[in-house]
Order: C-alpha cells, then sequence, then structure tokens
C-alpha cells in the first residue's frame, strides 16, 4: 500500500484534492473528521478538554462549540499547543490503525492532514502533496464555510508557512484555477505515483 500525505493551509482545497483521488480509487483517511471524534462527548479528550478549557465551552447538548473553542486557541499559541497535545495522539492512532488495516493490500491511500508537517505525521507517508493557494482565495473559502477573515488569519498564522512546506512537498498542486485545471494537475500526479507502483 503506498501512502499519500496531503497538506496545504486552510481551506487551500487539500480535502477536494483528497476527494479527486479517492474517485479514482484511492482510499482516505480524514484527520479533520478523526479531531472532531476525538472531541466528541464521552471520548477521553474530551474529558481532559472539558478539564482545561471549561464548560463555558460547550453547547446545550454537552458538546464542544468548536467555533468558540476556535475563537480561544488560536488567539493564544500556548492554549492552541494544549488542545493539540489532546487531540493529535488521538487522531495519529487513527490514521496507523487505518494504514495497518490495509498494509497488505495493493493500491493507494491518502491522509488528509492539515498539519501533515506540525504533527510529524509527514514520516508516515511514501509521497507529500502540497496543495497551496492565494490567500484571497483561501479568505473567500473560509468565509463560506462560516470562518471571519480575523480568525482564518490567526489559523494560516499558526501553521507552517507555504514556502517552508514547498521544500519537503514531493509534488506541489497550486490551486488557483477552475475545477478542471485542478483535477487535470490531480490526475497527472495520480499518473506519476500510480506509476512508480508498476
Amino acid at each position: 500500500m503506498t501512502v499519500i500525505g496531503i497538506t496545504g493551509s486552510l481551506a487551500s482545497g487539500k480535502t477536494q484534492v483528497a476527494r479527486i483521488l479517492k474517485s479514482k480509487g484511492a482510499r482516505v483517511f480524514d484527520a479533520d473528521r478523526a479531531a472532531r471524534i476525538a472531541l466528541k462527548k464521552g471520548e477521553p479528550s474530551y474529558k481532559a478538554a472539558v478539564k482545561i478549557f471549561g464548560r463555558a465551552y460547550l453547547k446545550k447538548n454537552g458538546q464542544f462549540d468548536r467555533k468558540k473553542l476556535a475563537l480561544r486557541v488560536f488567539a493564544n499559541p500556548r492554549e492552541l499547543r494544549k488542545l493539540n497535545i489532546l487531540i493529535h495522539p488521538g487522531v495519529i492512532f487513527e490514521c496507523l490503525g487505518q494504514i495497518k488495516r490495509v498494509s497488505h493490500q495493493k493500491g493507494v491511500i491518502v491522509l488528509d492532514v492539515p498539519l501533515l508537517f506540525e504533527s510529524k505525521m509527514d514520516c508516515l507517508a511514501d509521497f507529500i502533496v502540497l496543495v497551496p493557494s492565494p490567500v484571497a482565495a483561501l479568505l473567500k473559502r473560509a468565509s463560506k464555510k462560516g470562518i471571519s477573515p480575523a480568525l482564518a488569519r490567526k489559523i494560516l498564522a499558526s501553521q507552517w508557512p507555504v514556502r517552508k512546506k514547498i521544500k519537503r512537498a514531493d509534488f506541489v498542486i497550486h490551486n488557483d484555477g477552475s475545477p478542471a485545471d485542478l483535477n487535470k494537475k490531480v490526475s497527472e500526479v495520480w499518473r506519476q505515483v500510480t506509476k512508480s507502483l508498476t
């Protein structure tokens, strides 16, 4: 099983790239989904997060208000580190389990991980794909997800700069055109990766 790690900044289009690869037959591990599950009521990370951040960040149903929590942690790097320390081990454990379950099979598994380098999960990948996008486009896409420009800029500031990530990537897919353009670029990366498998 070949492992492709996909990363990029907030709203850069990395998940869209993962979807295109899935349509070509790849399996996909979604780190954001794993992180959401880690903070669900009843999970060990949830209990620890409530102790650290307090019940003021919970909704009426007892689940975390993720937007409210984001406003706090992205305004304070120390608080963000605390949250990452709680969540990352569970995400990595889930990722390793998914890779292990398919390791004996042929094919490709994609790790869709926003903090691939920051969490050191890049060491799990055979190939790394970076998906950069112009900042104006990132802010526009983030706004459609309900993330304000101010919060989006704080999130971007907490991540590795693109120039640093480019040096570590095997492939760079610039998401600065139409969906058809993106599809074409992803198809070329897929062709090169799968060619190495034959």
